[in-house]
């Protein structure tokens, strides 16, 4: 069975449109094996839950709000938090209208559970709007990988995205007639047209590889098939695609798409490892370089973000930290000290208001500026990061 939920490019441009006048709830759990043994989800959520719940004010929202929390931390005690199917867990819940006295339960316009790959930092939000910046991380991440598994006479597409893989609905068969049974030179013909036909098959499925790429825009692209078929079929591809060629694997044509998931998956997180290395030894690089395009540390860091100068934005899963936002132009603040400055550093007011997680606003206004966000995960790399101050950034300019 599946063990992510496959969220689409829809899925997301639905949740950013998504508003209620009632209130949404956001939770974000980290729903990792080794987490849940010292740190029980339930607990976890409702610490949450009281930590927002005394900055609601109004008694009929408070209802609203305990009647929502309390149906979702049945769902985490009865079920999700049992035997979770990720290493993350993220709820959209979105109440309709709700009377203790007249409805027995609360109802919902939507409720939206997804089964993440990667763990997130435990969050639960409430307000008009869903919260999705540590879903978008995960998916500026984790970029599409497309799968073509063929064989002589037919090929299945395949696309591998954010820890699960499903099929395309399309195929690409050829009906080249069976080998003939004729002895001599008319057996040799009919193997050479027979071969010529195969060659045709394969430059079909190269030009279906084309089309669906220039469409779904895969980042990497593995090519699948018994015997040395894959091969023959890497040998046609063009520039295009033969930058992405990440593998060429040996499979059986007749497989289910959790097979195609679980032979795809090491490679493309392996890869996905040497791309992290690669891009911190680029970041590195441009630190020691004179003038660099990069910054280090959190309120280096943090000044380039106001600036508009990230490219991409490094820092490890586990790094929170708070910081400041200024009320005025909205310009956020941070650095080691615990106190804040007594005026904003870009306009000089002094309605500063301190928040929680200060690297969280970081990565979504990096997204938001056409950035990307590279959150380490693997623990040589970290350890890179670590003596630059757990954050970074490499810069446009």
């Amino acid at each position: 069975e599946r063990g992510y939920d496959f969220i689409t490019k829809e899925d997301i441009l639905a949740l950013k449109s998504f508003t209620s006048e009632q209130g949404i709830l956001t939770l974000y759990m980290d729903a990792r094996p080794e987490r849940l043994q010292v740190e029980p989800m339930l607990l976890r959520y409702k610490n949450l839950v009281a930590s927002v719940r005394e900055g609601i004010a109004d008694r009929n929202e408070l209802l609203l709000f305990d009647a929502v929390t309390a149906y979702i931390g049945s769902l985490l005690e009865h079920s999700l938090s049992r035997s979770p199917q990720g290493r993350g867990l993220v709820i959209f819940a979105a109440p309709v209208k709700f009377s203790p006295k007249r409805d027995r339960e609360v109802k919902f316009e939507g409720l939206l559970i997804y089964h993440l790959p990667e763990a997130p930092v435990d969050h639960l939000a409430w307000g008009k709007r869903p919260v999705l910046t540590p879903l978008l991380i995960q998916l500026d991440e984790h970029e599409p990988t497309g799968v073509v598994l063929a064989d002589r006479r037919r090929a299945r597409f395949f696309i591998y995205y954010m820890g699960e893989a499903a099929e395309y609905n399309i195929s690409e068969i050829d009906e080249t007639p069976p080998k003939t049974r004729a002895l001599g030179w008319g057996a040799h013909n009919h193997e050479q047209w027979q071969e010529e036909h195969w060659r045709q098959h394969y430059r079909h499925v190269v030009a279906f590889t084309e089309a669906i790429d220039r469409k779904a825009r895969w980042k990497w692209l593995i090519l699948a098939g018994p015997d040395e078929i894959p091969h023959e079929i890497a040998d046609l591809l063009p520039k295009s695609l033969r930058k992405k060629l990440l593998d060429v694997i040996t499979m059986p044509l007749h497989v289910t798409y959790n097979d195609v998931r679980d032979k795809v998956a090491s490679l493309v997180q392996d890869a996905e490892v040497r791309e992290e290395r690669e891009r911190l030894a680029a970041f590195v690089g441009e630190l020691e370089r004179s003038n660099g395009r990069a910054a280090a540390g959190l309120a280096d860091t943090t000044l380039a973000a106001q600036q508009g100068r990230i490219d991409t934005l490094f820092f490890p899963p586990d790094f929170v930290h708070k910081g400041w936002q200024c009320q005025n132009c909205q310009g956020l603040i941070a650095d080691l000290a615990d106190a804040p400055p007594q005026t904003c550093l870009y306009c000089s007011s002094d309605q500063l208001e301190g928040v929680p997680d200060v690297v969280t606003l970081l990565a979504e206004q990096t997204l938001h500026l056409g950035g990307h966000v590279e959150v380490v995960r693997d623990r040589n790399n970290q350890a890179i990061l670590k003596t630059h101050g757990n954050i970074g950034a490499l810069l446009r300019f």
